[in-house]
């Protein structure tokens, strides 16, 4: 009775554990589970039939299946974590025996709804959502194949699920288990995405994403037949990518939806949208404060006339800018949808005309930053514009010291950098062609 016992003394504290009795040929039963993850209506009537036919195989019920086929005495620690699980326990009084089923579960998590961080022009419209279950079922229902398979683990407190998806012949089974290894092993719980760098053992000041997510369950089968890992963390609405690439900044599966020549095409906007997201504003910089003589007198003049009531050097005012261009775009991200672009009307137009008006910035700064901010979006992936939003000041400073010179230093400085990083051995920017690919990859 030592399982009763604990039971009872669990229904004190939670007052969402239910324990309902039934009787079936004159022998007692409880039917035990948290009716906050359980819908004991829905589950009720097909529970009497699994009891009451005990020669029945469970799996022949639509709606619930047993765990195990046959009673058993489990252990209290196995039968409490089934529990937690959302599972129902049906518990023989006489035999001391119990069964561990699947109910008919509450309806915790939203349906499969649009995508809503990434825009999709030429392909599915289906999203990811935090039912970790349901996202694999959705790369199922694309790849019916027997070459997927799935593994998954546990970790921590939470007992949080952490879900692999395998392509036979494509992804490294060995680097699978290895990360899978490091999460099981990782001592701290893992609560968010930051957690999972960690565990991985990848630096937490890094200013490139190891781990990219996507939210569109045709780009995360695209990903998985390149050869790259796809996993899921329960709760977390997207597919979590290893390993990033360089490519992966102005790349995206969904783009061989196109034709070629428009794919290529793409590609050269999203590369030149990126050296004006992080060389435009340094240059700036550089021509107004060091190397004024690189400029064409008309433009010179022009640039002098906008600036001359402009009470601090060309650093000072950009920088001033662009602080104020990320106040606003993290006040557009955070605040509700109804007044987000209300913000970045207010923000873009009206205190834009304002602080040129007030001779606070020049009329060409203006343009430089709307440049950048634009440039800035084209980029693929949220993770990846904050990549570059950052580096973009560490060419503003080199440019502010040594000019155009100082320019070009910052730009080698972050190439070398980002030639250095790997992901388990797996280098950052690489040319090696793996999995499955595309005609236009």
């Amino acid at each position: 009775m030592d399982f009763m016992n604990e039971i009872e003394n669990l229904k004190q504290k939670n007052k969402d554990l239910q324990m309902k009795s039934i009787m079936i040929n004159d022998t007692a039963y409880d039917v035990i589970g948290f009716e906050s993850l359980v819908d004991f209506s829905a589950t009720w009537e097909i529970v009497e039939a699994l009891i009451g036919n005990k020669e029945n195989k469970p799996q022949e019920s639509k709606s619930v299946q047993s765990t195990n086929t046959t009673w058993s005495k489990a252990e209290i620690n196995k039968q409490m974590q089934a529990l937690y699980e959302g599972k129902l326990i049906i518990w023989n009084r006489a035999e001391e025996a119990s069964l561990i089923v699947d109910p008919v579960s509450q309806p915790l998590y939203r349906s499969i709804e649009v995508p809503v961080n990434e825009s999709v022009i030429y392909g599915a419209k289906d999203a990811f959502t935090e039912n970790s279950q349901q996202n694999i079922g959705l790369l199922r229902s694309k790849y019916q194949s027997k070459d997927v398979e799935v593994l998954t683990t546990q970790h921590g407190k939470r007992n949080r699920r952490f879900s692999f998806l395998i392509l036979k012949g494509t992804t490294d089974q060995q680097m699978v288990e290895m990360i899978k290894k490091k999460i099981e092993d990782y001592p701290n719980e893992i609560k968010q995405v930051k957690d999972i760098h960690v565990a991985f053992g990848f630096s937490k000041f890094s200013l490139i994403t190891r781990v990219s997510s996507t939210e569109l369950p045709e780009n995360a089968m695209e990903y998985i037949e390149q050869g790259k890992i796809v996993f899921f963390m329960d709760g977390y609405p997207f597919a979590l990518v290893l390993f990033n690439t360089v490519f992966d900044v102005f790349k995206q599966p969904s783009d061989s939806n196109y034709l070629s020549v428009f794919v290529y095409s793409l590609y050269m906007l999203r590369i030149v949208g990126i050296m004006i997201a992080v060389l435009l504003p340094g240059l700036y910089v550089a021509l107004i404060t060091i190397n004024p003589e690189m400029l064409k007198v008309q433009l010179a003049l022009s640039i002098t006339e906008s600036r001359q009531f402009v009470p601090y050097p060309a650093f000072v005012e950009i920088i001033i800018m662009l602080l104020l261009i990320e106040l606003i775009t993290e006040a557009a991200v955070r605040l509700p949808i109804s007044i987000s672009n209300t913000i970045g009307v207010v923000g873009g137009i009206i205190l834009g005309q304002a602080i040129v008006e007030a001779s606070l910035v020049s009329g060409v700064l203006i343009i430089i930053i709307a440049a950048t901010t634009i440039a800035n979006g084209i980029v693929i992936n949220f993770e990846n514009g904050i990549t570059l939003r950052l580096m973009k000041y560490i060419i503003v400073i080199f440019s502010a010291l040594f000019g155009i010179l100082g320019n070009v230093i910052g730009l080698l400085v972050l190439c070398s950098y980002i030639a250095r990083i790997t992901s388990f051995g797996v280098p950052y920017v690489r040319w090696k062609k793996e999995g499955i690919q595309s005609e236009n990859q």
